[in-house]
C-alpha cells in the first residue's frame, strides 16, 4: 500500500524586498505640495503624523540598535514603520512649502515677510526631511545586512542610533519653531510675525486680511 503523500507547507515570501521596494517608491512623495484638506489648510493638519511618528519611531529603532534580540524580532516591521513615517514627512514638509507659497501670493507684490524665525522652521523641516531619508535607508539596509560581513551591521547600528537622535532632535525643533509662529512673540515684544502675521509689518492682518 503506497503510503499517504504529504502536502509541504507553502513556503513565505520575505517581506525585506517589498519594503526595499517601498522605501524607493515613497520617494515620488518628495515633491508633492498639498495645499488644502477639509477647507483648511492642509499643513497645520498633516503635521500631526511626524510629530508623533518620528519620536516613536526614533526611540524604537535606538532600542533595536542596542539589543540584537529585540532587531531579530522587530526590525522588519520597524523598518515598514519608517517608510510611513518618511511619507508623512514628506507630505507635511511638502504641505509646508505649499502654506508658505499661498501666503506669498496673498501679499502685496507677491512677496513673503522676511522672518528669521520662519526661515529656521523651513530649513529645520528639510533637515528632517532628509534625516529621515538616511534613517529609513538605514534601516532598509539592516534588513540585508545578514549577508555581509559583521562589521556591516554594526556600522548601520551606530548610524541608526546616530539618525534617529537627529530625527527626534529635528522634529522638536521644527514643532518648536512653528507653535512660535503660530502662538509665540518674535524678540523684542511684538506680536507672531509667522504664520498668523499680516503684510509688510508683522502686524495681525485686519478684517478683510489674509
Amino acid at each position: 500500500m503506497a503510503p499517504a503523500s504529504v502536502t509541504a507547507p507553502a513556503s513565505r515570501r520575505p517581506l525585506e524586498p517589498i519594503v526595499a521596494v517601498a522605501a524607493v517608491l515613497a520617494l515620488v512623495l518628495w515633491p508633492v505640495e498639498i495645499h488644502t484638506a477639509f477647507g483648511l489648510p492642509a499643513h497645520p493638519l498633516i503635521i500631526h503624523m511626524p510629530v508623533i511618528f518620528i519620536p516613536i519611531l526614533g526611540l524604537a529603532a535606538i532600542a533595536l540598535a542596542f539589543s540584537p534580540k529585540l532587531a531579530d524580532r522587530f526590525l522588519l516591521p520597524v523598518a515598514a514603520f519608517s517608510v510611513v513615517t518618511m511619507a508623512a514627512t514628506f507630505l507635511a514638509v511638502g504641505a509646508g512649502e505649499a502654506f508658505q507659497e499661498d501666503r506669498a501670493k496673498n501679499m502685496p507684490g507677491g512677496g513673503a515677510v522676511l522672518n528669521p524665525t520662519l526661515a529656521d522652521h523651513e530649513d529645520a523641516g528639510k533637515a528632517l526631511r532628509l534625516t529621515m531619508i538616511l534613517l529609513t535607508f538605514a534601516l532598509v539596509a539592516w534588513l540585508f545586512s545578514r549577508r555581509w560581513p559583521p562589521v556591516v551591521t554594526i556600522v548601520l547600528r551606530v548610524l541608526t542610533v546616530l539618525l534617529a537622535a537627529t530625527a527626534i532632535f529635528f522634529v522638536i525643533r521644527t514643532g518648536h519653531l512653528g507653535a512660535k509662529l503660530a502662538w509665540g512673540r518674535e524678540e523684542g515684544g511684538g506680536p507672531p510675525a509667522g504664520f498668523q502675521g499680516g503684510p509688510g509689518n508683522g502686524q495681525p492682518p485686519g478684517p478683510g486680511g489674509g
